[in-house]
């Protein structure tokens, strides 16, 4: 592979017509897609016949992912920029090119330009450099120092303590008159691990002991711990709102109500630029035994899948270049990992908030990164759950939960050390799988054709095989055929880093590891529970609503058009909607519940009320089967009710006895939807709550969806999948069974 570089000439002219550089490195809808842009255009008049084509990472979650379905389709794809928790992973699957090659033959080239630290976590450990980096950000606290004055407070020093740090919380925090709830919290507390961690390292813990094992049990990382939950539950100086999904929404510190926000990085100051109603800055965390803190950073990449290695480069070099940096710290985009651009006017800004932006800067010598490990993100996700525990809810065992955390990351880099050695799969599996598949569907049908037609009868047969055809062969290429392949992947160790052709085979390992996975036995009870109540209950509401707005009255189809457009609005825009309806502190929801004298609960951080809280918001979407319900009560015979209304039933009995029986059909088609609906809930919780707290609200595809496509998992995540459709198939299979004895047809009686 690196011999591919060798050749490399760094001149500016290109003599190649038609070549295209696909570049994956920015949000579309950020100030700095604009700025690239602008670099394409650039670098195309600079190297004529080449054309840059932008691609958006997806925002959020989906900046994560996306580039690793382009590598898993083998699709052209030449700069990407990754988290560096993940660059490991990239590495250890082969899904990145060795760009050392190209460092060593490019004059231009000093390694003095950037940050060591920041650019020694971008080598392997035998020295290879795959990358530089985009922009990255030690982490640091928030404060707001109107706040502080008003309380009588300094502003923190830079070398303050946990101690200094909890007095002034203490002091910052006051509870509003009448609710109970606090007007103003000492800190808005960042819960995901990144965030955690710079606790843990200040108490004298890690993370990885010095072989390499996770040490998360020992009791300096436990005290680390007991400390923040006790700032949350016992010392109540702060605050839930600061969640790893919550942070692009308006958060208490944005609000002026907290006098602390933190650990978190520059990406705040992009968010806080608007920000008038009082003075905010930043200072180094606060330290305990020892000062330490955490670094976030994206880096750029070239993929294993570039077909303009040489080009991709160059690029490379202008996006993490003087001029590009510097763009990105005019905009806000995080530290520039060039020196000379961090250090420059355009990173310091002392007339524009943060004046102490020299804090990023300052705090570099005494700031690490997570472990280096093959997917740390899996791990993050793994410690999340029960990081989430310890954080949100209050009668919590902090130690127990430690070592649950330590149980799982051991079992996962166990499992990862393993799978190297495992045998690879072999090249004839899948085809071989979807030529047995076809020659199964082929053997069906001709068994199920019976005995041949008659000459007329032959012939429609055909007319109507032309018509299906199209349908038919949708139907393998885009169901049977990748069913039949997920059930290979099910029997193989698989990430979307590394060529299809590179399968491991672990036989039925996958499924096996399912009666030992705890965290898919939660998953498939928080599905199974929001299923039984969900289910009935949208029944129940569907079908009144229907009986209500039956009759032709004046603005009845309006109600009718209100009650159904939450069922056409996005499962994403309803997530978005509820979690902020259900926020415990300011939902309306809680604040309707307040208004009759009832307290609400913490909807989405209890494990008690966050399924509820689902289940609560699926009601509000049952338009689609109160209209499916709408239509069979209009196809009733009126004769039928009058008949019963002459012969003295009254409303209940003329429900009981006519309108139910006629609905029945129509009973059991909503039921068995909505059973699958429900099996499938996906959008919501990702929105929401992410599968939080702990693992209370990580449904079943919502957990496959994270094995295959954050863990790098995706022979495990098909194994879940065809659990799944095996759950959904015996389901339905009892539905219709048990519907014989209560489901009535025309001119039928149940068995």
């Amino acid at each position: 592979m690196s011999a591919l570089f060798l050749p490399l000439v760094l001149s500016t002219a290109c003599t190649v017509d038609e070549r295209t550089l696909v570049v994956m490195a920015e949000e579309e809808q950020l100030d700095s897609w604009i700025v690239l842009e602008d670099l394409a255009r650039e670098f195309e008049a600079e190297h004529p016949g080449v054309h840059v084509r932008l691609l958006p990472l997806g925002g959020a979650a989906g900046a994560q992912d996306k580039g690793k379905f382009m590598l898993a389709g083998d699709l052209q794809l030449d700069l990407l920029r990754i988290d560096i928790t993940e660059l490991a992973a990239y590495v250890g699957e082969g899904a990145l090119l060795d760009l050392s090659p190209c460092f060593e033959a490019d004059p231009t080239w000093d390694p003095q330009d950037y940050f060591p630290s920041v650019l020694a976590a971008l080598r392997a450990p035998d020295g290879r450099l795959y990358g530089l980096p985009s922009t990255f950000t030690p982490y640091v606290m928030y404060v707001n120092r109107d706040l502080l004055h008003e309380r009588g407070l300094e502003f923190p020093t830079p070398d303050w303590t946990w101690d200094d740090f909890l007095r002034a919380a203490r002091s910052a925090t006051r509870a509003a008159d009448g609710n109970g709830r606090p007007a103003t919290v000492g800190i808005s507390l960042t819960q995901w691990l990144q965030a955690v961690a710079p606790w843990i390292w200040q108490n004298g813990a890690r993370l990885l002991d010095d072989e390499g094992r996770a040490a998360m049990h020992e009791p300096a990382f436990v005290e680390a711990l007991e400390f923040l939950h006790g700032l949350l539950h016992e010392e109540r100086v702060a605050s839930f709102d600061a969640s790893f999904q919550n942070q692009l929404s308006q958060g208490l510190f944005q609000a002026g109500r907290a006098a602390f926000y933190g650990p978190v990085g520059y990406w705040e100051t992009y968010r806080f630029r608007h920000i008038e109603d009082f003075a905010w800055d930043v200072v180094p965390l606060p330290r305990g035994e020892r000062s330490a803190t955490a670094i976030a950073m994206t880096v750029y990449v070239v993929p294993r899948t570039s077909a303009e290695p040489e080009l991709a480069y160059r690029f490379l070099r202008r996006m993490a270049g003087e001029r590009y940096q510097r763009t990105l710290a005019r905009i806000g985009n995080g530290v520039p990992g060039l020196i000379a651009a961090a250090r420059s006017a355009d990173f310091l800004k002392p007339d524009v908030a943060p004046a102490s932006e020299h804090v990023f800067l300052d705090v570099i010598p005494e700031a690490r990164f997570l472990p280096p490990l093959s997917n740390w993100r899996a791990i993050e996700t793994l410690c999340q759950a029960e990081l989430e525990g310890i954080l949100l809810v209050e009668d919590f065992d902090v130690a127990a939960a430690c070592e649950r955390m330590r149980a799982k990351t051991q079992r996962f880099l166990d499992r990862e050390a393993r799978r190297r050695s495992l045998p690879r799969m072999a090249p004839w599996a899948v085809p071989g799988t979807l030529a047995l598949g076809l020659g199964v569907l082929v053997a069906i049908g001709l068994f199920r054709r019976g005995r041949r037609p008659v000459a007329w009868r032959a012939r429609e047969e055909r007319q109507a095989y032309v018509l299906l055809l199209p349908w038919g062969l949708g139907f393998l290429l885009f169901l049977v055929g990748p069913a039949l392949v997920s059930l290979v992947l099910a029997c193989s160790e698989w990430t979307p880093l590394r060529p299809f052709a590179d399968k491991r085979w672990v036989a039925l390992e996958n499924v096996t590891r399912l009666f030992s996975d705890a965290t898919f036995a939660t998953s498939l009870k928080a599905t199974a529970v929001y299923a039984l109540v969900a289910v009935p209950l949208g029944l129940a509401l569907a079908l009144a609503l229907a009986l209500l707005l039956r009759r032709a009255t004046f603005g009845v189809g309006a109600v009718r058009t209100l009650a159904y457009l939450p069922a056409i609005v996005s499962p994403v825009i309803i997530g978005a909607l509820w979690r902020v309806l259900l926020r415990a502190d300011d939902g309306l929801v809680n604040a309707g519940l307040e208004a009759v004298g009832l307290t609400g609960p913490a909807w989405l951080r209890d494990p008690d009320w966050v399924v509820p809280a689902f289940v609560l918001m699926s009601l509000w979407s049952v338009g689609a089967q109160m209209l499916v319900f709408l239509g069979a009560l209009q196809a009733v015979d009126p004769a039928l009710e009058e008949a019963a209304r002459i012969d003295g039933a009254g409303t209940w009995r003329r429900f009981r006895h006519v309108l139910l029986p006629a609905l029945t059909p129509v009973v059991l088609f909503n039921l068995l939807t909505g059973s699958i609906n429900a099996f499938q809930i996906f959008a919501q919780p990702y929105v929401m709550t992410g599968g939080g707290p702990g693992d209370a609200s990580r449904f079943l595809i919502l957990y496959l969806y994270q094995t295959g496509f954050r863990h790098l998992d995706v022979g495990y995540a098909s194994a879940i999948a065809w659990v799944v459709f095996a759950l959904l198939a015996l389901l339905c299979l009892v539905l219709l069974r048990w519907s014989r004895r209560w489901v009535w047809y025309a001119a039928e009686t149940p068995s």
